[in-house]
């Protein structure tokens, strides 16, 4: 399914015989790089009103999940 160059696939292999890839120190700082500047371009462009949404929306989601427990 992946190319080889991404460490191959573990479809082909019995369930928990393929490991999964690490998380590397250089994927999170990308993904950290990525959040931050996500962060920054709301801030500056529509003054923050997406992360309060999706705040707003993440804390809603907590309380239907808190329902369920």
């Amino acid at each position: 399914m992946w190319p080889a160059r991404w460490g191959g696939s573990c479809n082909k292999e019995p369930r928990g015989a393929c490991a999964p890839p690490p998380m590397t120190n250089r994927i999170a700082a990308v993904l950290a790089v990525i959040a931050i500047a996500a962060l920054l371009a709301d801030f500056w462009w529509a003054g923050g009103a997406a992360s309060l949404f999706l705040a707003k929306k993440f804390a809603d989601l907590i309380e239907y999940l808190a329902f369920w427990r």
